[in-house]
């Protein structure tokens, strides 16, 4: 799905909501499940709605970041500051925009095909690595600037990490659902 000059605007806008309620219900799945994980506030050391945010991106471009995008505003409004207007959207645009970032850093400086294929072990690791960092670093930044927090590099490492880490988790998973599908299609009944 790398065109969405191949998908009508109907379909991109459903494409778009669908990875926007995957993304919002993926973050309450981290929150229930993980919440001994937090290390701070939004802070943690394993968050796997990170790994959705690059794989929709990797995958569905700028339909990927724009849907992270509003699945982040719906959250920021329902579990933050709902009269924080300028905070909200900001770290909404830094959730779908730091994945596009760092695809884009990976098209340009790791020659990353578009079409995702020859990603081989070691450009998975830098991808990721990229990515966390991109992430981590984009938001601590926002948060020491609004006043969220006064520990920008302990934070920005301890987001990395846990970026990382759920990235490296779903993109994993995602990768072994794809072989075993493959797996499944190739094999006769």
């Amino acid at each position: 799905m790398q065109s969405s000059k191949k998908l009508s605007i109907e379909n991109q806008a459903i494409v778009t909501f669908a990875c926007a309620v995957a993304y919002f219900y993926a973050y309450q799945l981290n929150a229930h499940y993980f919440e001994w994980f937090e290390f701070s506030q939004g802070v943690n050391w394993l968050y796997l709605p990170s790994g959705l945010r690059l794989l929709f991106v990797l995958v569905l471009t700028h339909m990927g970041a724009l849907g992270i995008t509003l699945g982040s505003i719906a959250i920021n409004y329902m579990f933050g500051a709902s009269d924080a207007h300028v905070f909200n959207l900001g770290t909404s645009l830094i959730s779908g925009g730091s994945p596009y970032l760092a695809r884009f850093i990976a098209i340009r400086f790791f020659q990353l095909n578009t079409g995702l294929t020859g990603l081989n072990s070691k450009a998975f690791f830098k991808l990721t690595v990229l990515f966390a960092l991109t992430n981590g670093l984009l938001h601590q930044v926002w948060f020491f600037w609004t006043g969220q927090t006064d520990s920008l590099i302990t934070n920005a490492l301890v987001m990395a990490a846990g970026d990382w880490f759920g990235t490296v988790l779903v993109l994993a998973t995602a990768s072994l659902v794809i072989k075993l599908f493959q797996t499944k299609q190739h094999t006769p009944l």
